[in-house]
């Protein structure tokens, strides 16, 4: 008898698995690059749990995936920058200096993009995530492509608790981020979008 699928939250993207998947795809420095940003993120995240008590790192190593094997978008920089988009928000010690230094200014700017003041509160937290989203919205379109893996893989979690208000989460995303996509109107954006919609339908049923 074959042993069930795990569900999609017990998912996770090993160093073997990124290695398998991107080698003959990328040049030695790029991949040098790719596993070192996979090596940092890990060390950051290792202690920490998402809501539905999963590491915190499978998710990062998930938008990874969603970007190498759903939209086939095998670039160095952005695998590396989905790896890393949460390191300045999670670390005390690494800045984007750090990044630029041991990576490139590109993978910099763009975990930079991505990056915002989770420890604001109130009129701050409100003011700060207004910023965020008008940064993002005249960013590069790597920047919204990683964004739009991460909220994918988001929605695709929201059955196993891992937002507290998950129908505040999609109004959000609908509300802020899908019009991005209609401006860039970039067909991995659009792909991203639809199967979003498709998870919100199953949902509401």
């Amino acid at each position: 008898m074959e042993s069930p699928l795990p569900l999609y939250n017990q998912i996770f993207f090993t160093r073997k698995d990124l290695i398998d998947a991107i080698a003959t795809k990328l040049d030695p420095v790029e991949l040098t690059t790719v596993l070192g940003a996979y090596e940092m993120a890990s060390s950051v995240h290792e202690y920490q749990l998402r809501n539905d008590s999963t590491p915190y790192f499978w998710h990062l190593s998930r938008v990874a995936r969603i970007i190498i094997h759903e939209l086939e978008y095998v670039n160095a920089d952005v695998v590396s920058a989905a790896l890393l988009h949460d390191v300045l928000e999670d670390s005390d010690i690494i800045t984007a200096e750090v990044i630029k230094y041991n990576f490139s200014a590109y993978i910099a700017y763009i975990v930079e993009v991505l990056t915002k003041n989770i420890r604001l509160l109130g009129v701050q937290r409100e003011q700060e995530d207004n910023e965020y989203i008008e940064r993002l919205r005249y960013s590069s379109i790597d920047c919204k492509i990683v964004k739009f893996a991460e909220r994918l893989d988001n929605y695709r979690c929201l059955e196993f608790g891992v937002k507290r208000n998950p129908f505040g989460y999609i109004e959000v995303t609908e509300r802020d981020y899908y019009p991005m996509a209609d401006e860039a109107r970039h067909v991995l954006l659009d792909r991203m979008v639809e199967e979003m919609t498709r998870i919100k339908r199953k949902l509401y049923s």
